[in-house]
């Protein structure tokens, strides 16, 4: 990808199959990507699960390449979205919401302008193409939802304005339950 220079925060989501093998990831820039929060298992899946990791005041520029470890036989998702003038991860809430039940993320909380980032990872099988469609102003940027042994994964994004305390629900096929994480970061003025 292409990221600035400077002055962008990047958040990294990553869906294993195999949660012993649980590096953070690297890129080509030279950044350091630091866990927050812990990673989570699933439900029904256990040895599975996801977690997030940060970089503050990233390096960038063009052929920007973030990656992580894939062992052989392995379900790896990996998702990173640049924030552009991100000053600070505000705030980041995490659960797991099982099958047949709306699936509501936790409410993050934001002291001004923020940009909002909601990812979703569903519990299904490999079998069948997915569908994740956000609600509450969010746009999806990017997913992994067709058929395979991979971790089917979607980001959305939106931005605010003002303080509050915001989630995100998602409307999803086939019906499943999700690992839903939402994060709130702090934009310059």
């Amino acid at each position: 990808m292409n990221t600035r220079s400077s002055g962008s925060l990047l958040l990294a989501c990553i869906g294993r199959g195999d949660l012993s093998v649980g590096e953070p990831p690297t890129d080509n820039k030279g950044n350091t990507f630091a866990q927050v929060g812990t990673t989570h298992e699933y439900s029904i899946w256990p040895g599975s699960g996801t977690s997030v990791y940060a970089c503050a005041a990233a390096a960038g520029g063009s052929g920007h390449i973030v990656s992580t470890t894939k062992p052989p036989n392995d379900e790896v998702t990996l998702s990173v979205v640049e924030v552009r003038g991100g000053r600070f991860l505000q705030d980041l809430q995490w659960n797991e919401v099982p099958s047949g039940q709306p699936l509501t993320s936790a409410s993050v909380t934001t002291a001004g302008p923020a940009l909002l980032v909601a990812w979703w990872w569903g519990d299904a099988s490999g079998a069948y193409d997915k569908t994740a469609v956000p609600d509450n102003g969010f746009s999806v940027i990017d997913s992994a939802l067709s058929e395979g042994w991979l971790v089917q994964g979607a980001v959305a994004v939106r931005q605010v304005s003002q303080a509050g305390a915001y989630h995100v629900t998602w409307v999803a096929t086939p019906q499943q339950g999700a690992q839903l994480w939402i994060a709130a970061v702090s934009l310059s003025a």
